[in-house]
Parts: C-alpha cells; structure tokens; sequence
C-alpha cells in the first residue's frame, strides 16, 4: 500500500532511481533494534543461503497464524492468486525491475516462505552493488550512485512487503545501505534527518526545492509496505515546497509500532521541524496514504492549529479495524496477493490475526472521539471500490465533524489504482495542498 508521493520518478530512476518468538517478546525491543540486530545477524548471509544461525530478536517470527493459511497452497499457481500477482508483476517492472527477471521469479516460486523470495531478488541486486563499489574505487561516482541505486531497488523488492521476517530484515538493511550512497547525486539533495525520540530515533528523509527562500514543508508517510526509501518527494518539490519523508509506525526504520498513541511520532517531527530556521513551519502540511492514511486524518484532529492542510489517502478510520472487515481481509481477499493481515499483525506489534481482531477497534477514529473534534482543512481521496481499505470510511469522515473536502474515484480500487483518473487526482491533490499552504 502506498503514499501519494511519486515512486521512483522515471526521471530520477537512473540516478537514484506471524507469531513472535517465544521469551523474545517479553522484553519487547524496539523497532530499530529489532533492524539493527537482523541487520548485523543477516548482512553476512544475504548474499549466500540465507542461514540466519545467530538468534535475532523479532518482532514478528515468518511461522504467523495468518502465514500459515496459505501454506498448502502455491499462491504463485493457484488462480485465486493470479490478479494480485499480475498486479505485483507489474508494480516491480514498473518500478524499474527487469521484465524477464521478475517473471522467472514468479514463475519459479512455490510459496511466501520469505527465504527463497529474499534470495532469488537479492541475486539480481548484488551484481549492482558490486559494480557501484568498483565504479566508486575508479572515481566514477555518478555511476557508481545508479549502480546503487539499482541494488537498493532489488533489496527493497527483496523485503517486501514487510520485514516480519529475519531475511527480510537484513535485506532492508542493504537496501537502505544502497540507498544512501544512491542519493548523493540527486538535485536538490537529500538530507538524511536524526530526531532523538524516547531514548532512540526517528529517521526522516528531507528535500528543499532550489531557489526557494524558506519555502512552506510538507510531511509525508505511509504506507505498510511503502518505506521511505521508495520515495524521492518531487510531487512536493514541484509546488515549490519542502518535503520531510518518514516511515509510519510499524514500517521501515520507524522506532514505535501501530498504536493508538502513535501520534506522537508526527508530534516530535513536527516540534522538530517547526525549530527549522530554513523553513517555513507556519505553513506545514501533512499527506498520509493508504495504511498510513489513517494518520492523515487523526493528525488534523490532533494538530488543527500546527498543520494547514491534511491528506487522507486511502486510509483506515473506523470500519477498517472491525472485526467483519478483517475477517473478509484474512478468508477473502486474495489482490494483495500476500495475506494482507501478515502485513497488519507486523505493523501493529503484535503476535498473531486473534490479537490484531482483539487490539485493532482501539485505533478507531470513531471510538476515540475524534470525529466531532476541530480539524485541521482535510481533503479525504480513495477509490470507491477499495479491496483492502473499508470504502465506508470517507463517508463516515463527511458525515461527522466540520466540513471537508472529499474526492471518490468511481470504480477506482485502493487509491484509485485500476481507474484512468488516478493520476489527474494526484495531481488535484498536490495542486490543492499547495493552495493551502500558499
């Protein structure tokens, strides 16, 4: 599930482009040292047979209830499965993998067991980091940087969707590795953001646009299975304004996991940001998409004075966390083609789908009071025939509180994907966050 932001800009492409482990859990990690432990453990191996021998603390272990639903069955094979592969083929090549190669591994795969999925992309990424390291000893670092790029691509191909998995984890950690020598040839640059947050970090990617005085920020995030690192915030430098990309809690190098009191990840950044003497926080804006569009509304409830503009794209605000809704995800829904709620329990912290059932109506926007609060100005967007997001919840946002403005996509599915409007509404959105923080 994705941010609004652009993804690998054609562009840009060339230069840059689940139950947990038992007694682990009783210590509850954090997120980033959950990374850096499987990155360490991992790195060595990634590139080989992937025998992650040394223990790793997890959050999530590969051995879930959801996962092993579909143990018997090869989703690669079985026609239920074929629109969400296609649809995933699809995505990879598009987003600069190569044709063939990404059908051979579709085509050789058996099931989601994370190990052969992790190889079979790391083989095709390691060549382009070999080649960008031997191009950098030779000086050449513009082309050393799209080597890098390239690897980062197949190593984020690698972990996806989420890294619930050892395997997964390191194989993040090489992407993001590869990533930050990717971006040392993009214009404007990418700076990479430390924020201390409760004793750890938040990690953020920032952007400014050239020629602009102070310009106006915008921050974005989400979604589940989206980082930060496929993401390089032109949609915000085309308005003339700075972006600050993060992942949402529960992704990528977020420090905290999906809680109701996650908010105060984007409380710190915002604090941060507003301490920023080469921006204009007065004119701050908030785009959240899909899983993490869920953020793009609590945060305009949250933050009515700070923020002058939210988006809410595609996300869960109330009917998404009930237990009909993920009943439907866990039985039903095969476009995903992963077991959609895999990618929930990792996100959310916990062990398995009985908890997710029993843990996930406390996110709602409804239950917590906030529809009747003050909102920031809020512009709500999703296609009306979501699979994976309940189509029921911009209606419900409409139907509460003070006005906002809303645009359905007709037969659009999450986030417009499938309709041929999708691309006119990202760029309504984007025109329509920089009229808010002219």
């Amino acid at each position: 599930m994705k941010n609004t932001d652009e993804i690998r800009n054609p562009k840009e492409t060339s230069a840059n482009t689940s139950l947990p482990a038992p007694g682990i859990r009783n210590f509850q990690p954090s997120r980033r040292e959950l990374l850096q432990a499987a990155g360490a453990a991992g790195a060595a191996t990634i590139a080989g047979a992937f025998a992650l021998n040394a223990p790793v603390a997890m959050a999530q272990d590969s051995s879930s209830a959801a996962a092993s639903s579909t143990s018997k069955v090869n989703p690669f094979k079985d026609p239920r499965y074929a629109e969400g592969a296609r649809q995933r083929m699809q995505q990879f090549i598009r987003e600069g993998a190569d044709p063939e190669a990404t059908r051979a591994i579709f085509a050789k795969l058996t099931s989601f067991a994370a190990g052969p999925w992790v190889a079979e992309w790391t083989k095709l990424a390691v060549p382009f980091e070999q080649k960008g390291a031997k191009l950098e000893s030779q000086g050449k670092l513009d082309e050393a940087n799209k080597a890098y790029a390239k690897a980062a691509m197949y190593y984020g191909f690698a972990r996806y969707p989420v890294i619930n998995d050892p395997a997964k984890q390191a194989a993040y950690r090489k992407c993001v590795e590869n990533f930050r020598k990717a971006i040392r040839s993009w214009d404007p640059p990418m700076e990479i953001v430390e924020i201390p947050f409760e004793g750890k970090k938040i990690i953020g990617y920032l952007r400014k646009p050239k020629g602009v005085t102070r310009p106006a920020v915008v921050i974005r995030t989400g979604g589940v299975d989206e980082y930060k690192e496929n993401r390089n915030l032109n949609e915000t430098l085309a308005i003339g304004a700075a972006g600050f990309e993060v992942d949402m809690p529960g992704a990528g190098e977020c420090p905290i996991f999906n809680k109701p009191d996650s908010t105060k990840l984007y409380v710190a950044i915002i604090d941060y940001l507003t301490t920023r003497k080469d921006l204009d926080a007065r004119r701050m804006g908030f785009v959240a998409g899909s899983y993490g569009g869920y953020y793009g509304a609590k945060m305009a409830y949250l933050e009515p004075k700070r923020l002058k503009a939210c988006v809410e794209f595609g996300g869960p605000i109330h009917y998404t966390w009930q237990k009909p809704w993920l009943e439907y995800l866990l039985n039903d829904e095969k476009e995903y083609f992963w077991p959609l709620t895999d990618s929930m329990i990792y996100a959310n912290g916990v062990k398995d789908f009985n908890e997710l059932v029993r843990t996930a109506p406390a996110m709602s926007l409804l239950e917590e009071g906030w529809l009747s609060k003050p909102n920031a100005p809020m512009l709500c967007v999703n296609g009306d025939k979501d699979p994976w997001i309940s189509p029921r919840e911009i209606p419900l946002l409409l139907s509460t509180g003070e006005p906002k403005m809303a645009r359905l996509i007709p037969g659009g599915k999450h986030m417009g994907r499938g309709s041929k409007e999708r691309g006119a509404v990202g760029q309504m959105v984007n025109q329509w966050v920089k009229e808010m923080l002219a």
